[in-house]
């Protein structure tokens, strides 16, 4: 696990390798046990590294004269010994590559090499994926199983290449500067670069001001920087004259392979063991984060059956719960169930109050590096504090498992409107009884549905001409913002057509939520979280076969596959979200996790907390004069929705969350 950055130039610079080490070094908090970069002349020659282990080294590069350079930051966590070092070589020099992430394969990959005649000097993960790449070229990517992200150096065959895990678990971004192109691990790492002025992406903010919405595709909130797409590699041609001439292709590596079981649920409990089991490797302390939902429950109770069992006996299990004393949102008490049914386990709590908040908002923004839509993201960095406090390295997660089998009451509209859709209507009958007496007690659930029946653009249509009349509070300019740098032509790649799914109107948004609407901001959170304690933080959820379930079993293994997923029918039972994955995990987790009918969701008590301890700091982050003159914002609605609030209405917490969060993230990243 660490950080990476590089720099591609169009001519020639002596002083691009300081640039490369200060890039690094602003992740140091992604990888404190070990730095170093190398860099290339024309044609991979000179090739000089360099180590820069502490925090505060600034490594003599003596004007070398530089191209390309790569570099990265260490977290160790398997192999922890020098023959795990980064940026690593191949033993002729040909091939270089840096690499974030953790390769649960790493172990049957390797047996493949050895018997293809393939040396070792250690047992990283990170020589598996070298050698991988050497025998197999690119397409060593698909046969990865985890998360990563990457960056291979070939000067024998002229290229380059920079890849992501399929869900885009570990980041890597990438922007234009002057003088040629860069990628790093983190925004802040480019931020860096001459010529990288913190430009915002207005689209980007109007989006995040009007709903919260962030992550939902390539684009960064800032300009002319953009995100790697998961599952995808961009092949760059070293030999060209420059950046702009290096022939960029940016296509699919593969997908989602493919699965066999006959029962599904026999499928899904047996693969979220072996993924669990995997996510267990490692040389340092492993822990689990625990919510009390579902998903987290269900892999600290299977990790609890691994040590039980023997297989892994040594294992000191460590839990980690945010919890909120006497507030409606609190969960502590699915956790402690979970906590009495696995014996043994080493229970940590941490309570988060608003007043801490306060304390730690700049470093939290800092850290996150684009705004974020509530107060919730602050409790998983106190879960990550404790976790380091308590000496732990790498926590696991249930990230992913909402996403894949339905687990957000949104779904319900969805997927009955899906029904209606395929004629289903005694079908359709008995779920809208159910959702009424259950999750949509109260509510207009038929509004939902008809919403649901509409097309894709039409409801994006709606949605966004509803923002220029219910959001008076924003400054009408920001609805027609100007168009966003394009990736391909800024960057010039050439881009192949993404997988796409070929299933019904249901499916698609299925798809939607995992790739762009929902998923892609859970994961960034987390790894700025964990990362800015220096935690590995791992998502069972998400690798092995328990995917493929969700997607169906029998898909073919090939990226040019339009897949259809498992059909909603087995995901949502009589009201129930996450149907087939509860059949899953009976016998596993406590009763009392597995027929919770509620979706708490890890959240905060935002209008509670606006209204105490954090009333202070969005009060002034609303009313300063910082916050008037950026230009997005009217002052007479700020007023009129900060008199909304504090006459009562709650509703007017989130909007006004948002506006004071994207004031604090302006000052941290605009008014360096």
């Amino acid at each position: 696990m660490c950080g990476i950055a590089g720099i591609l130039l169009d001519e020639i610079d002596p002083t691009m390798p300081v640039r490369l080490s200060a890039m690094t070094q602003t992740m140091f908090h992604r990888g404190p046990d070990d730095g170093g970069g190398v860099v290339f002349g024309m044609g991979g020659k000179p090739t000089v590294e360099r180590r820069f282990p502490g925090k505060d080294d600034a490594p003599d590069w003596s004007f070398v004269p530089a191209k390309l350079g790569i570099a990265s930051r260490r977290l160790s966590i398997v192999d922890r010994s020098d023959a795990g070092r980064q940026p690593m070589a191949s033993e002729d020099g040909r091939v270089w590559l840096v690499y974030n992430g953790e390769i649960y394969n790493h172990c049957e990959l390797r047996d493949e090499l050895v018997a293809q005649g393939m040396q070792f000097r250690g047992h990283s993960d990170t020589e598996v994926l070298l050698n991988g790449y050497r025998a197999w070229g690119g397409d060593v990517f698909a046969r990865l199983e985890g998360m990563f992200a990457c960056a291979v150096v070939d000067w024998a065959a002229g290229k380059m290449f920079l890849a992501r895990d399929f869900f885009g678990i570990k980041p890597l971004y990438l922007c234009r500067f002057d003088g040629g192109m860069a990628f790093a691990s983190e925004i802040k790492a480019l931020l860096a670069l001459p010529g990288q002025p913190a430009g915002i992406n207005e689209g980007v903010l109007r989006d995040f001001l009007c709903d919260g919405r962030i992550d939902t595709s390539e684009e960064t909130i800032f300009e002319d920087i953009w995100s790697l797409p998961g599952g995808r590699m961009l092949e760059l041609d070293l030999r060209g004259k420059g950046t702009m001439h290096a022939g960029g292709v940016l296509r699919d590596y593969g997908g989602i392979g493919a699965t066999r079981w006959a029962d599904p649920v026999i499928g899904l409990r047996a693969s979220l063991e072996d993924s669990v089991r995997s996510h267990l490797q490692g040389e340092v302390l492993v822990g689990s984060c625990l919510s009390g939902g579902l998903d987290s429950s269900s892999i600290v109770c299977i990790a609890h059956a691994l040590r039980t069992s023997g297989e892994y006996e040594q294992l000191s299990q460590h839990t980690f719960t945010a919890v909120l004393p006497g507030d409606a949102l609190d969960e502590s008490g699915y956790a402690q169930a979970v906590v009495e049914a696995c014996v043994g386990l080493e229970s940590h709590r941490v309570a988060p109050s608003a007043e801490r908040f306060t304390a730690c908002v700049r470093d939290l923004v800092w850290h996150q590096e684009q705004p974020f839509g509530s107060p919730s993201i602050y409790l998983q960095w106190e879960v990550m504090r404790l976790a380091r406090e308590q000496g732990v390295t790498v926590l696991l997660d249930g990230q992913g498992g909402d996403e894949l089998f339905c687990g957000y009451e949104g779904y319900i509209p969805m997927f009955l409107a899906d029904l209606l859709r395929r004629g289903k209507f005694g079908r359709f009958r008995r779920e809208l009884k159910a959702a009424k007496s259950g999750h949509y007690a109260g509510r207009t659930l038929l509004k939902h549905v008809v919403a649901s029946l509409l097309p894709a653009r039409t409801r994006d249509k709606m949605r966004r001409a509803e923002w220029a009349v219910k959001r008076p509070w924003l400054d009408p300019d920001i609805f027609a913002p100007d168009a966003a740098p394009n990736m391909e032509e800024r960057l010039a790649i050439k881009r192949e057509p993404p997988l796409e799914l070929d299933g019904s109107a249901f499916e698609s948004r299925w798809w939607s939520m995992i790739r762009s609407e929902s998923l892609p901001s859970l994961l960034r959170f987390e790894d700025r979280n964990s990362m800015a304690f220096s935690i590995e933080a791992r998502v069972p959820m998400l690798a092995g076969c328990v995917p493929a379930i969700a997607f169906g079993g029998g898909v073919g293994e090939s990226s040019t596959d339009r897949r259809t997923p498992v059909n909603a029918d087995d995901k949502i039972v009589d009201g129930k979200l996450k149907a087939i994955l509860r059949d899953a995990m009976r016998d596993v987790v406590p009763d009392k996790i597995l027929y919770r009918t509620d979706k708490i969701g890890f959240s905060a008590p935002t209008a509670q907390w606006m209204r105490g301890g954090m009333a202070d700091w969005w009060k002034e982050r609303v009313t300063s004069q910082s916050f008037l003159d950026r230009g997005c914002f009217d002052a007479k609605g700020v007023l009129a929705l900060v008199n909304e609030f504090e006459g009562g209405d709650d509703s007017a917490a989130l909007p006004l969350w948002r506006l004071a969060i994207t004031e604090e993230w302006a000052r941290v990243f605009l008014d360096r």
